[in-house]
């Protein structure tokens, strides 16, 4: 099948044929008939795409300070090669879909029209809770409208506004119109403001009244005969701080300004004050965690009530119609004409063939050991791969697997690899696996690998809970074969090279490890506690494999210092080893970027050594150790090194890279500590884990 994707780098809009998906629990696998390309959204992305790097950087301002900060902790080079990475992978453009059911399905039937947020590929598999059905006496081409007339509800509920209430839009793109004929459907009056004369004319033949000039707040004041509206939309796409000014100075007393678009957001403290005006940011078209009041799901099928009873009319929004063969001249058609709106793909009603799970590309490059990947992230894809591949000999990818065919046949594509798939059941001609996928399926999946004979690599965390970490371990002594997580730290030259000048020393070892670890986005799946478990058992494993390492004896005992409740999973603990020696992790989510990444010191009777963002390493009373340039900045974590290790193990040509009882010892204990609170304790050992309070 094919699907429409966006190169960020190169600017290009292309079709690209990929594996049909495979549906998985809680998702609808659907055959589109036909989808909506957004005007607004998208056609920032296409120009993002097509712009120069000085472009790129005016479009995202706040990505400047960003990109100097890695500069200054990781280099020039580094830095540069990160960009470049993460703009050589493609995007999957678009989110209003119509098509029948073919698969899974669960509440939908197979053959039932739907709608969904999927994006424009011929065969999608989406979230049940992000699909509604389509009532007869809605056409597909109008349900195509659903998402997009979603978001303007959902900033409309937020507004809270009643039948006969004045209501000011500003912004009349495609959003725009759609908000301001519900809320005419609605019973409120609507004042519309656009620049575009077009989209002004538009919106008043819906019903909208419109001002003359470009104050505003004057004419909405005025409309409302000094009065002042009971809310104001905002759907427009500036960088300008001017719309949200103007709607605050347009609304009544308690009135409310709700966001839906892209603006300035330097608020002027006195035009809220006065009145008391509230301002809000909507969130998309609804809520998508559940199907209730409010959600996704509530919010499609009110739009498409509005359409069955006639109250939403949307087909005039339609400026052109292409053929999905045709979809790369529709985008240009949407970059070069501003004024067009509602471009609409037509993908007809071929059948969809079952077998197109699996694409062949050609034989592997390479002449190591056959490998396969499970999951086709941006680790895997931008640090995994690149390094695996950098490897001599070359290994030979049999298959890459991934939920999403086009991450697939990218990194299969760029890194020579036979085969593209998206089931996860595809024969595999591998001696190794590596998963990469969410860390709630590793488990599952590492367990499923190794019963079928093949050497498997999970990269962290092995597991979200004990009994699966044993889990995992019983079926590799079973099976026979190597068991590794991606622990890549204690392979860094730095750690080696620190490991091999304490062997034989006595005296107890002190261990800190400061990690600026930074913030993700708060839904990001890391911190949901059932797909991700958590950042401590995530990611914090890697310092404590290292602790470990360094240690060379078991962990006895775990304290927790500090669990953060700021919702991004920090934290400070602390950990005991046989023979004394006592390490520090402090996990900060709250350091600038300009901050290094990690920072190491290991202190011993008469020595120390400090490890600089895995670039430099020096000691002092260690005989003069040192590794890494005096000006050196670029990261050497130990990947290359890991992995060539792992692949010796993994064709019986090497012992395991890390003893199995290790992996499982410190994969036990990240577990325990992310369930653990400031002043916690627990003694661990010989498997044993007995809970106690400080």
């Amino acid at each position: 099948m094919k699907q429409l994707l966006q190169d960020l780098g190169k600017g290009e809009t292309r079709l690209e044929e990929v594996p049909s998906p495979v549906g998985r629990r809680g998702t609808v696998v659907v055959r589109t008939v036909c989808s909506l390309v957004s005007a607004g959204t998208e056609r920032m992305l296409v120009d993002f795409g097509r712009a120069g790097w000085l472009g790129k950087l005016r479009q995202q301002p706040e990505r400047v300070r960003e990109v100097w900060g890695k500069v200054r902790t990781n280099g020039v080079g580094a830095t540069v090669a990160a960009i470049r990475s993460k703009l050589s992978q493609p995007i999957a453009l678009g989110y209003c879909q119509v098509g029948e059911v073919v698969g899974g399905g669960g509440e939908f039937a197979v053959g039932e029209r739907v709608v969904s947020n999927g994006s424009h590929a011929e065969v999608v598999a989406v979230s049940s809770r992000l699909c509604a059905s389509i009532p007869d006496g809605v056409t597909d081409e109008e349900a195509a409208f659903t998402p997009l007339a979603a978001i303007a509800l959902e900033g409309i509920h937020l507004l809270e506004v009643r039948a006969g209430d004045r209501v000011v839009v500003m912004g009349l793109g495609l959003i725009g119109q759609l908000a301001v004929r519900l809320l005419l459907g609605r019973g409120c009056r609507v004042l519309g403001w656009d620049p575009s004369v077009d989209r002004c004319e538009m919106a008043r033949a819906s019903g909208a009244e419109i001002p003359s000039g470009v104050d505003l707040a004057g004419a909405a004041l005025a409309w409302s005969s000094g009065h002042g509206v009971a809310g104001v939309l905002i759907t427009a796409s500036t960088k300008s701080d001017d719309p949200v000014s103007q709607a605050a100075r347009s609304c009544r007393r308690r009135g409310k300004v709700v966001l839906v678009g892209v603006v300035g957001l330097k608020l002027n403290r006195a035009d809220f004050y006065r009145n008391e005006v509230a301002f809000q940011v909507s969130c998309s078209y609804g809520e998508r965690t559940h199907t209730g009041p409010g959600s996704v799901r509530a919010n499609f099928g009110e739009v498409l009530e509005e359409m069955a009873a006639g109250r939403l009319a949307v087909r005039d929004l339609v400026t052109e119609r292409f053929s999905f063969a045709e979809a790369p001249r529709a985008y240009d058609r949407l970059t070069g004409d501003k004024s067009a709106l509602g471009l609409v793909l037509e993908y007809g009603r071929g059948r969809v063939d079952a077998g197109s799970t699996v694409m062949s590309l050609g034989d592997a490059a390479g002449g190591g050991p056959a490998v396969a990947l499970v999951g086709a992230g941006n680790f895997a894809v931008r640090t995994l791969l690149p390094a695996m591949m950098g490897l001599q000999p070359r290994p030979r990818l049999d298959v890459v697997i991934s939920n999403q065919g086009y991450q697939a046949v990218l990194a299969a594509k760029r890194f020579g690899g036979a085969r593209a798939a998206t089931d996860p059941g595809v024969h595999l001609d591998a001696e190794a696996v590596f998963l990469c996928t969410r860390h709630n399926a590793h488990a599952d999946d590492a367990v499923r690998f190794l019963s079928a004979g093949k050497s498997v690599w999970v990269e962290k965390p092995l597991a979200l809970s004990v009994e699966d970490v044993d889990r995992v371990g019983l079926a590799a002594r079973e099976a026979g074969k190597c068991l590794m997580v991606g622990f890549n730290r204690r392979f860094a030259p730095a750690a080696v090279l620190l490991r091999g000048a304490l062997a034989g020393r006595t005296g107890e070892i002190k261990f800190r490890a400061e990690i600026n670890a930074g913030r993700l986005d708060p839904e990001h799946w890391t911190l949901d506690p059932n797909i991700g478990g958590g950042r401590i058992v995530g990611e914090v494993c890697h310092w404590v494999d290292l602790a470990r390492y360094l240690a060379g004896g078991a962990i006895e005992e775990i304290r927790c210092e500090r669990h953060d409740w700021d919702g991004q999973d920090g934290g400070c603990y602390v950990l005991r080893f046989a023979g004394g020696a006592e390490a520090i992790i402090d996990y900060r989510t709250d350091l600038p970027p300009d901050v290094a990444k990690e920072r190491i010191e290991v202190v011993g009777a008469g020595w120390r050594a400090d490890i600089h963002n895995w670039a430099r390493l020096r000691t002092e009373g260690l005989g003069g150790l040192s590794w890494g340039g005096r000006w050196s900045k670029a990261p050497r974590k130990g990947h290359p090194e890991a992995l060539r290790a792992f692949l010796a193990a993994a064709e019986g040509k090497g012992a395991a890279p890390i003893p199995m009882e290790e992996i499982l010892e410190v994969s036990r204990v990240a577990v325990l500590m992310q369930a653990m609170q400031a002043g916690d304790v627990r003694s661990v050992g010989c498997g044993a884990d007995r809970s106690g309070g400080s």
